[in-house]
């Protein structure tokens, strides 16, 4: 018998919700993983690769985005689509979130408005940040104590288009 991974399946059939969690949680369906199949030896080497960064990344102490782990070995990984399917196999495989790997999505974003929190310690005023605004952080749980008295929040999609409402 052969080393392998037991990996749970993420499609929408192995899941459930639990409304006493209000959340989503995998069902017990979970495919193998080795490296004596032909067909799976390159998922399981994408694999033992992504473990391997996120064990180094979590040993350092630092967080890396999605794309950073891509960037870490392009010809193994090919397309970023493949090391962020695996990275989201192997955080499942775990049983954590994806930032408990300490890997975070880019930061995409801009808070601009009457809010106020802390980021690690320090308070963010974002009426003082003007036209620019607060980029939002990838690691948001370094984030408390947030408050505002707006009666609304406008999500904007498209940079130009917030362009033109804050001017």
């Amino acid at each position: 018998e052969s080393f392998s991974f037991a990996v749970p399946s993420r499609s929408a059939g192995n899941q459930i919700y639990i409304s006493a969690l209000d959340q989503v949680v995998l069902k017990t369906n979970v495919a193998e993983r080795s490296f004596v199949h032909a067909k799976q030896v390159r998922k399981t080497a994408l694999l033992a690769r992504v473990l391997s960064l996120v064990h180094e990344v979590i040993r350092k102490g630092i967080h890396v985005t999605k794309r950073d782990l891509f960037y870490t070995d392009v010809k193994l990984f090919v397309k970023q689509e493949d090391s962020d399917g695996v990275l989201e196999d192997a955080a499942c495989m775990i049983g954590c979130p994806r930032n408990c790997l300490h890997v975070v999505a880019a930061e995409k974003g801009l808070v601009v408005g009457r809010l106020q929190f802390y980021e690690d310690g320090d308070l963010i005023d974002c009426t003082r940040m003007g036209i620019t605004g607060k980029a939002i952080p990838s690691t948001v749980d370094k984030i408390s104590d947030i408050s505002s008295d707006a009666e609304f929040i406008l999500l904007v999609e498209k940079d130009a288009a917030y362009n033109r409402l804050a001017e």
